[in-house]
């Protein structure tokens, strides 16, 4: 893997930003990272490392910077992404890359990342206590600066982030939790949904890793008694058992989708080559329906899109 062959993608994609509209020059650089990404050994590349600070500065930067007014959407690493609405940052799911059991890939935040994002950001959101959806030196980081963490009561015990917010007891404008189960009998653990409305009056419906039936259908219930509709899902679609989620959520809420989980190296055997979770061509056929309807698209790291 070159680092210029990386580069050069990333600024090809500069030339067709992401919106929510059908662009097969995205599709084909996208599926250039497909094969770069796909390489043996590519989560331990020093190229790919580098190349993923690279897109972090770019967010963190961006971030920053953002003042306009619609509420604009950032991704960072698989799960991961910040939202920025009326000078607020909110994050969801921010963790510390991709990090092996077996060694350490190249795909982490440093230091000065998560420093920076301390700084930047003024709420967060954690689905569950998986580390690609959880970063304890970003959780370590908030807490300092006295800024509203929010994660369901079995995320603080295991992560040992006493001062963070249970999901289970959040009582904040806007925004709607609701805790269930994700697994099978044979185990599992607490995983919060959250509905955000933003200050354009859009909501936005987001939920952590993979669904079962009880799971799902139980976050569609609490929608319905609640009164609630989406505009935004920020998801992934795998299921276990139960209805599948992008179509159902697709039939009933007509709504828009961003894909999370994307290029997931941890769930890939280390060092081996071939797609990693949600590769970009997987996702395209996934969300093939939407896309064309102009409801969809997906996103590289550091890339960001208007929700508006």
């Amino acid at each position: 893997m070159k680092y210029a062959d990386l580069i050069r993608i990333s600024e090809a994609l500069k030339l067709c930003p992401p919106e929510f509209s059908v662009s097969e020059q995205r599709r084909e650089f996208l599926l250039r990272f497909d094969k770069l990404f796909g390489e043996q050994c590519s989560e331990f590349s020093s190229e790919l490392g580098r190349f993923y600070h690279r897109q972090v500065d770019r967010v963190l930067e961006e971030v920053a910077a953002y003042g306009g007014s619609a509420p604009r959407f950032w991704k960072l690493y698989s799960s991961g992404f910040l939202i920025k609405d009326a000078g607020k940052v909110i994050a969801f799911d921010i963790n510390n890359g991709c990090v092996h059991l077996n060694g350490r890939a190249s795909v982490f935040l440093k230091p000065s990342h998560i420093s920076k994002l301390a700084a930047l950001i003024d709420e967060c959101y954690v689905t569950h206590s998986h580390s690609d959806h959880i970063s304890g030196e970003l959780c370590d980081a908030l807490v300092r600066r006295k800024k509203l963490l929010v994660m369901p009561d079995e995320c603080r015990f295991s992560w040992r982030v006493p001062r963070a917010v249970a999901a289970e007891k959040l009582n904040c404008p806007g925004i709607y939790t609701y805790l269930n189960w994700q697994g099978t009998a044979a185990g599992g653990l607490d995983c919060a949904m959250y509905h955000l409305t933003l200050s354009n009056k859009k909501t936005v419906w987001v939920r952590g890793d993979i669904y079962h039936a009880e799971g799902f259908m139980g976050c569609m219930d609490f929608l319905d008694a609640n009164k609630l509709g989406v505009d935004y899902v920020f998801a992934t679609h795998y299921s276990t058992s139960g209805p599948e989620p992008i179509p159902f959520l697709d039939e009933k809420y007509h709504c828009r989708f961003i894909p999370i989980h994307e290029w997931e190296f941890s769930h890939r055997k280390p060092g081996k080559p071939g797609p990693a979770t949600q590769c970009f061509e997987e996702l395209y056929r996934v969300y093939n329906n939407c896309y064309q309807q102009n409801r969809a698209q997906i996103l590289s790291w550091g890339e960001s899109i208007a929700l508006d």
